[in-house]
């Protein structure tokens, strides 16, 4: 396989990222970027549970998205399976990406991303495939999803939502890569009323009459 993929991923369910709106979701190359991010709970909202807070959900997440992803890469599925010793350095492999993604554009960053990656060379092109067990195996995978779409100037499209109450992870389409919020009805509302509240109030009290 070739370190490009399909434009988009039709049929596709993504557990996770869909829970947050189907708006802003990540063409194939980049689903499990997203989706892993976006794996988070909402503490004020508690529909939206962390899936990878216990082992059931985690398990449950993985065998979505995994053989989807394999299949799209073409990789051999590993079978992951989760276990309670598992699960914070599954979060702990989530955290760092979504650091990376809320870091974008800022060079003073040093969060890496860190996976063992077997990389075969034929005439056909490169093929990578990730090595490891367990949450190694996401990081690598991750990692081998960064490569290409780096290449194709699309990783940083892949970014938070800005409302600090959200910052669930977004794909920005727009053509200067300008969005800022996952949902502009919701999110950019929200933040548009809280300025307008600040406004009123830095005019009340300039205003010696208030």
């Amino acid at each position: 396989m070739l370190i490009t993929m399909e434009a988009d991923a039709a049929g596709f369910g993504y557990p996770a990222s869909s829970r947050f709106g189907t708006a802003t979701l990540a063409p194939a190359s980049l689903v499990l970027s997203q989706e892993l991010a976006n794996t988070i709970g909402l503490g004020h909202l508690p529909d939206f549970v962390d899936l990878l807070g216990q082992v059931d959900t985690a398990q449950h997440w993985i065998d979505a998205v995994l053989p989807y992803w394999c299949a799209s890469f073409g990789v051999d599925d590993p079978h992951l399976l989760v276990t309670a010793a598992e699960l914070p350095r599954l979060r702990a492999v989530r955290d760092t990406l979504r650091s990376v993604l809320g870091a974008h554009g800022d060079p003073r960053t040093d969060t890496v991303i860190n996976g063992t990656v077997g990389i075969t060379v034929t005439t056909a092109g490169a093929h990578l495939e990730p090595r490891g067990s367990g949450a190694a195996w996401l990081a690598a995978a991750v990692a081998i999803e960064a490569t290409a779409p780096h290449g194709q100037d699309t990783f940083r499209r892949l970014k938070l939502c800005h409302e600090p109450h959200c910052r669930t992870a977004l794909y920005d389409r727009s053509k200067n890569n300008s969005r800022v919020w996952h949902d502009t009805a919701t999110c950019g509302n929200k933040a548009n009323a809280r300025a307008h509240r600040a406004r009123r109030r830095a005019t009340a009290g300039d205003d010696p009459s208030q």
